[in-house]
């Protein structure tokens, strides 16, 4: 039988810009939506021997894009954070992980790249929350290291 292998948890953190960078993790962020994009830009095109029937579409890939929501538990002295942040650009890595029995876990996917935050939102009532959007921002990196079976 083979099973998907699967993340357990993300991690989104947000580099400082700084020399060498530092990465401060988003406490809260537990859920993560990423939506890679490719983006077209259709024509149609007649057949030549048959130019009375419909054209038929044709497809070009014009750039690719990566979108991320991350969402979960408001963690307030990260507002502050967010409101600087917002509307620019900024490195971000998401690490995907798995449980095994240690307090890191297990890195089994990085997601790296210069991002802008293009929105954060948060609501308070009987459980606090917290959504941040981000869109790339130029080339990402993703890298898998599944551990041995």
């Amino acid at each position: 039988m083979s099973l998907p292998v699967e993340a357990d948890f993300a991690v989104v953190s947000m580099g400082n810009g700084a020399s060498p960078e530092v990465f401060t993790i988003l406490c809260g962020m537990e859920q993560v939506s990423i939506n890679r994009v490719a983006n077209t830009n259709d024509r149609f095109r007649r057949d030549c021997a048959a130019p009375g029937t419909p054209a038929y579409r044709r497809s070009r890939t014009t750039g690719k894009q990566m979108d991320i929501t991350a969402s979960g538990a408001i963690n307030i002295p990260d507002i502050a954070r967010y409101n600087e942040a917002l509307g620019k650009g900024r490195n971000y890595r998401i690490e995907l992980g798995q449980y095994d029995e240690t307090p890191e876990g297990e890195v089994i996917h990085t997601i790296a790249g210069r991002f802008n935050l293009t929105s954060a939102n948060s609501g308070v009532g009987d459980e606090g929350t917290a959504e941040v959007t981000l869109a790339s921002d130029g080339v990402w990196t993703e890298t898998t290291d599944l551990p041995s079976a």
